[in-house]
């Protein structure tokens, strides 16, 4: 049956549903680790979850990931175990669930390549992009295959001159040509009159007027009757990520106690989101005021609200009091 049939289920399966596509490299890479089938599915699903958020991370409860396994939470727990031995996932412990004290908070689990898959990638081939279309066609051409169709809208990429067809091209060209070329690219322009008894071929001047169209469509021409306007400023107060918020407070209880933990973090979370450490990235603001902790030259800082709560520690819901008149 023909595979654009709409009556075969597998067509219908392939076209309608979704599907997980696993990059090759990576999945025989994990092919050589002899992974138990448990590690792997649980190695796909937090590469699809972080790979849809956009920040390789993704926030999935055990029992969560047990279900959409189709395995036992200890398992999961296993498998999680193992994948950090491999470098291939970081989790980070973000403490305990703000909305409720008595229950640990969900992970941040990323997922990571090893330092020797990384090394491996550049021997992988690439995949082959669109304009290769005339080249499948010719070598469809000489094996008797029928060539695939390409869209009429793909046109064909146009082969740039080498290093020494680019030399002899200009050594073709008069002294005038050469000017006139400098002007029209410093001017953006994507037309250039050639000389009257020219040296250039129909090809070089195709290649000329194609660098001048390139230059020219890399940075729009400058207007000087219209103002430059800033960068807009981002929208918000900055907020720490979850995961940001988790390695501090993991590396913040490594050198203080325990017990005063929480108002450092306090401390630091107000420096780096509204104090001093403002101007700095997040990343930066972050590794200076552990860096100060760790040499025990942090302070309280100065302006900081003496009931200032995070966004993160704010309660939900009313803190019970006790009664003082019983």
């Amino acid at each position: 049956m023909s595979i654009e049939s709409a009556h075969d289920p597998r067509v219908s399966l392939v076209k309608t549903k979704y599907f997980s596509l696993h990059p090759k490299p990576l999945e025989r890479w994990l092919w050589k680790q002899s992974l138990p089938p448990a590690a792997e599915r649980v190695f796909w699903l937090h590469w699809e979850a972080g790979m849809q958020n956009g920040d390789w991370c993704s926030e999935i409860p055990l029992k969560r990931v047990a279900f959409e396994c189709c395995v036992d939470p200890s398992t999961v727990t296993r498998a999680y175990q193992l994948l950090k031995a491999l470098e291939l996932i970081r989790r980070e412990d973000p403490g305990r669930d703000p909305n409720n004290p008595f229950q640990q908070a969900t992970a941040i689990t990323e997922v990571r390549l090893p330092r020797d898959l990384v090394t491996e990638l550049s021997k992988s081939p690439n995949r082959p992009t669109k304009a290769l279309g005339p080249l499948r066609a010719e070598t469809a051409e000489k094996t008797g295959a029928p060539p695939t169709e390409t869209p009429v809208s793909a046109s064909p990429r146009k082969a740039r001159f080498s290093r020494e067809q680019t030399q002899a091209m200009w050594s073709r060209a008069s002294a005038a040509e050469r000017t006139r070329y400098f002007a029209a690219s410093r001017d953006r322009l994507t037309s250039l009159e050639f000389d009257a008894n020219t040296q250039l071929t129909p090809e070089d001047r195709g290649e000329i007027l194609s660098q001048l169209a390139q230059v020219a469509a890399a940075r729009p021409s400058p207007n000087p009757t219209k103002s430059v306007s800033p960068a807009p400023a981002p929208k918000g107060p900055r907020r720490l990520s979850v995961l940001e918020l988790a390695r501090v407070r993991r590396e913040i209880l490594k050198v203080v106690p325990s017990a005063s933990g929480p108002e450092v973090l306090r401390q630091v979370i107000w420096a780096v989101e509204q104090g001093a450490l403002q101007r700095f990235t997040v990343t930066m603001a972050v590794n200076v005021a552990l860096k100060k902790i760790r040499e025990g030259a942090w302070g309280r800082p100065h302006r900081m609200p003496p009931n200032w709560l995070p966004q993160a520690l704010k309660p939900t819901h009313a803190q019970p009091e006790p009664c003082s008149v019983a």
